[in-house]
């Protein structure tokens, strides 16, 4: 019970702003042809139109660009045309529908190029009860076109608006890094993992232009630049909590990384440059204090001082170069999207695919007898709430059922106190503009505005009773109950046995990032930062499916793997920091860093064979080492030494403790990962 009371109050919750202009774009798109359809005399070709405009819309992907949503669109309007046609086809044999209707829907779960709009058409086609001609689909097509026509109709003039939101919003992601170089690290780990999510989505916004400029307007150069920053905060973050332990305080190091941070906000909010000129001052007025401690301060704190220092003038010149081109601009070509045939990818949970073909095909054989215009919810509400896990469906079948139950009502006490088919216009344009908007941000609310919804669309010339409403409950209830049923008895359990290669992924990704440290290819360790990320991400997300099935439990060893993998990440994010520009000659990381980057191959073999890991005692030896070598130069440094000796103190006072808690956070890896 108190499981099911978070489910209805977390999916009841309003994470963000919902795009109303877009949920009233979908809402005239359904209402209009219902509209006109009552006033020409032809309410259920007005029906049809608008179940059309309405399953093109439940298909589109609001907020990507207007090019990748123009070839979404462009391929579910004559899939839904063909999906009702084959639907009214498949209805002159109800048991031959049982298992066309059942493939048709394992298809659409399997690929995403056919997707879930095209299933629920087949579905709408069976239970319309009109014969298999051309005209209905068509009718369908032309409601796909009407709200192609509507949500592509300021493509010319918002054609950069997805874009330039995405790089804005990965710009204020960096911005609240900077902010946060203080805080605990539970709350550096949730804006860091922002951070990292806001630059993957403005990368991908980036891919769906094709942009192939080399110019300074380029957005590749807008996100490189936005990736250095998040690279050199997490350098800082480290670099300032060691300077710190040593005994010195940055005077004016978090005045400067305040006004570096509003800097990259107003960029990112007003795309001014205004508050530019005063970060920069201000890092400069941070270097001049560093300078003025010369004399009083150890050798080891001025190693560190000077790393931090280095580190705020690569956020400054990056910060500026995000500034300029936000306020210049991006440029990317005009192009219209390239509409190449891709076959079907047969990659994906074939698993899930076969349990959702089973159970539709089952809800479809329950009904075969009662082919009736109520059974369709119950054939949609199976196909729509069945999640890949067993948790997740049980989520979705209490919120689609509460969404139901109180949307069904508001929409019948308001046909019951002003009835009629204006009315009713009316009501599917509310409930659609709220449903669309809402559901960007909140399955329980599209439930609760969406169910009525297709049901008023579906049933236009029925009027939307208390005996109407119960019946269709009563239905989304059923398909409720077989969903669950179909998730806890179809291969509930099979996430424990991807655990293992997902770990091994793991291990081996961070071992090929420790070795761009080792080759000193700094130039690539961005993406192989990324790469190391994403096999972090896959293993969380197992892990999150795994408890989700029934009696799953995810090892705490493997969750804390996961937090000790990011920690590693941002370890060889600062040594790369303190390596750039170092002396070849003087890095004594090297050894180290290839016995870490051994070690956790080592072990990924071991756990794909299931033998024990090797030790790791080089690993001491190469740190007692390194040790040493820091206070012999710290002598050197205080006895007056060199030039290059101080070049070297410096890279190895800020590399040594690094180097420290990289070493301990891999060995704390691998010994996660297996015991």
């Amino acid at each position: 019970m108190r499981g099911a009371f978070v489910a209805l109050r977390e999916g009841f919750s309003l994470p963000a702003r919902p795009p109303w202009s877009y949920g009233v774009l979908c809402g005239t798109a359904v209402a209009l042809p219902l509209g006109m359809g009552a006033l020409a005399g032809a309410p259920h070709v007005g029906a049809i139109v608008a179940l059309g405009a309405y399953f093109t819309a439940f298909g589109d992907t609001y907020g990507q660009p207007y090019g990748e949503r123009a070839k979404t669109l462009l391929r579910t309007v004559p899939l839904l045309a063909i999906g009702f046609w084959v639907g009214a086809v498949l209805s002159l044999s109800p048991w031959g529908a049982v298992a066309g209707i059942g493939l048709v829907a394992a298809m659409g779960a399997q690929w995403k190029q056919i997707g879930t709009p095209p299933v629920l058409a087949v579905v709408s086609g069976f239970y319309a009860g009109l014969p298999p001609g051309l005209w209905p689909p068509l009718q369908m097509g032309l409601g796909g076109v009407l709200f192609c026509a509507l949500a592509l109709a300021l493509w010319p003039f918002r054609r950069l608006d997805p874009l330039k939101k995405a790089l804005s919003e990965a710009a204020a992601a960096m911005a609240d890094m900077l902010d946060g170089l203080a805080v605990p690290d539970e709350e550096w780990a949730e804006l860091r993992e922002d951070g990292s999510r806001a630059l993957d989505a403005a990368t991908t916004a980036i891919a769906a232009f094709n942009s192939s400029e080399d110019g300074d307007r380029s957005p590749d150069r807008y996100a490189a630049s936005l990736a250095r920053i998040f690279h050199e905060s997490v350098a800082l973050r480290s670099l300032r909590a060691h300077a710190i332990e040593a005994g010195t305080e940055p005077q004016g190091l978090d005045e400067a990384v305040g006004k570096l941070s509003t800097a990259l906000r107003e960029s990112a909010r007003q795309e001014s440059v205004v508050a530019v000129p005063g970060a920069l001052a201000a890092v400069a007025d941070f270097a001049e204090r560093v300078a003025a401690v010369r004399d009083t301060a150890s050798p080891v704190q001025l190693a560190l001082l000077g790393q931090v220092r280095r580190c705020m003038d690569r956020i400054a010149v990056a910060v500026r170069s995000v500034a300029l081109r936000s306020s210049e601009g991006v440029r990317v070509p005009a192009r219209l999207p390239q509409l190449t045939w891709r076959a079907p990818s047969f990659q994906g949970d074939s698993a899930h695919a076969a349990r959702v073909g089973i159970a539709v095909a089952v809800s479809m054989a329950l009904l075969v007898d009662v082919h009736d215009h109520f059974g369709r919810w119950m054939v949609f509400t199976v196909f729509i709430v069945l999640r890949p896990t067993y948790g997740d469906t049980l989520d979705r079948v209490l919120l689609r059922v509460a969404g139901t139950v109180l949307g069904s009502t508001v929409a019948a006490l308001l046909l019951a106190a002003v009835p009629g088919r204006a009315t009713l216009v009316v009501v599917v344009w509310i409930f659609a503009t709220l449903g669309f908007a809402l559901r960007e941000v909140s399955y329980a609310y599209w439930s609760t505005f969406a169910t009525p919804l297709v049901l008023m669309l579906m049933d236009f010339s029925i009027q939307l009773n208390w005996n109407a409403a119960g019946t269709r409950v009563a239905f989304t209830v059923a398909g409720g109950v077989l969903a669950v049923v179909a998730a806890r008895l179809l291969w509930p359990r099979g996430e424990a046995g991807k655990v293992c290669d997902l770990v091994v992924d793991l291990l081996r990704e961070h071992a090929r990032m420790v070795r761009t440290l080792v080759d000193r290819d700094l130039d690539t360790l961005p993406d192989r930062t990324e790469a190391a990320g994403q096999a972090g991400e896959k293993l969380s997300d197992s892990l999150d499916r795994l408890e989700k099935e029934p009696g799953g439990q995810a090892p705490e060893e493997l969750r804390q793997a996961v937090t000790d993998a990011r920690r590693l990440r941002d370890d060889t994010i600062l040594l790369a920091a303190v390596m750039r520009g170092a002396p070849e000659g003087t890095d004594a990381t090297v050894a180290i860093l290839d016995a870490v980057a051994d070690r956790m191959e080592a072990a990924a073999e071991a756990l794909r064979e299931g033998k024990a890991p090797p030790e790791a005692d080089e690993l001491d030896a190469g740190l007692a080492e390194m040790a040493g070598r820091v206070d012999t130069l710290v002598e050197e440094a205080e006895g007056g030494e060199t030039t290059s000796v101080r070049r070297e103190l410096r890279h190895a006072v800020a590399a040594h403790p690094a180097l420290r808690t990289l070493t301990a956070d891999a060995l704390r890896l691998t010994g996660d990962v297996t015991r």
